[in-house]
């Protein structure tokens, strides 16, 4: 099987999750080509994603003509039997349309891990390209009926996943330690709601770290207890500091309507203690208190922030527990890929 992968390849370095499932794609036996779809966020691009998400629907991104013909020309070299698109908001309507000319037999496979039915993740160029993919696969599983109704011929569910060669217990040395220890640790952008939370449990007297830089800065040595570092973290010392830090807090973005994101997967992944928001799919995902845990309310974040952080051989145990399970259940990438596109092609 023949598989041209196509995706923003340029951002977070080896922490990309589109990087992550192109590797994926590659250790399923296919023979994979790759294109890069990063768009430049020049002046005019950034003003065309405004204008976009105040209703101007009517402009295009500039830039990407380029590797829309790129697209092109590599399926003409390697004839590929799928086209896997990662995201794929600056792929156009003709650049499929043209695909399928060329290769009548082509599958063209979309995939995103953000909510595709909000604006703010959509571009003029995603919403007139959508239905011309033969398959459309999210990770949101509330999104599924409104992506039909934009146009996707026919959308697949399936749970957000850890990449095994980069999400895995770390060997941590002294400076591993010292540099990315904490008691309670956060590794994410700023939001108003997990924002509150964090400084709800600073106030309270638990010492939290968080890296994220951008509107996280506006706390910096601001607020007792709450340390904030200039710097988000990627490539190995993500995983690194999953595993240094006692307790990981998963916040769901509210914005996406998340009921579980790549860090459901990614923490227990690399062997942390996950303290994650309570939600049905959290729950289908991990057994509470057993092999991960959650809350409800600030008031249970902090006393089980308490409770966890005073007894370490049950947190240790619950860690390693939900390691086990990323294990067992198969919610790599490999395994998620392998099972979704193996259903795609049974449905043809």
């Amino acid at each position: 099987m023949k598989i041209l992968s196509v995706a923003n390849f340029s951002n977070y370095n080896d922490s990309n999750t589109a990087l992550h499932r192109h590797w994926a794609l590659m250790r399923l036996g296919a023979i994979v080509d790759k294109v890069d779809t990063s768009i430049s966020y020049n002046f005019r691009n950034k003003l065309v994603k405004k204008l976009f998400n105040l209703g101007w629907v009517q402009f295009y991104y500039s830039g990407t003509d380029i590797f829309n013909e790129n697209i092109i020309l590599k399926a003409k070299d390697i004839y590929p039997d799928i086209i896997w698109i990662d995201k794929g908001i600056g792929i156009k309507k003709e650049t499929l349309i043209r695909l399928k000319k060329d290769h009548p037999k082509i599958i063209i496979i979309g995939y995103s891990p953000d909510e595709m039915t909000k604006r703010h993740n959509q571009s003029r160029e995603f919403l007139e390209s959508l239905p011309y993919y033969d398959a459309y696969i999210t990770t949101k599983s509330y999104a599924v009926e409104n992506l039909k109704r934009l146009g996707a011929k026919q959308v697949y569910f399936v749970n957000n996943a850890y990449e095994e060669k980069f999400h895995y217990p770390r060997e941590l040395n002294n400076n591993d330690r010292e540099n990315l220890k904490a008691d309670v640790g956060f590794i994410g952008m700023w939001e108003k709601n997990r924002a509150e939370s964090i400084i709800y449990l600073a106030k309270k007297g638990l010492k939290v770290r968080v890296w994220g830089g951008g509107r996280w800065l506006l706390y910096q040595n601001k607020i007792e207890n709450l340390i904030i570092e200039d710097k988000a973290l990627f490539s190995e010392e993500y995983s690194k500091a999953l595993s240094a830090i006692k307790i990981n807090l998963c916040f769901l973005r509210k914005m996406n309507n998340d009921l579980q994101t790549t860090r459901t997967m990614e923490i227990p992944a690399c062997g942390g203690f996950m303290l994650a928001e309570r939600t049905q799919e959290h729950e289908q995902l991990f057994v509470d208190e057993k092999e991960a845990v959650f809350f409800s309310t600030n008031q249970e974040l902090y006393e089980k922030c308490m409770f966890y952080l005073s007894n370490e051989n049950i947190r240790t145990s619950i860690a390693q527990a939900g390691y086990q399970k990323c294990l067992s259940a198969g919610y790599s990438n490999y395994n998620t890929l392998k099972s979704v596109i193996e259903r795609i092609l049974n449905d043809r």
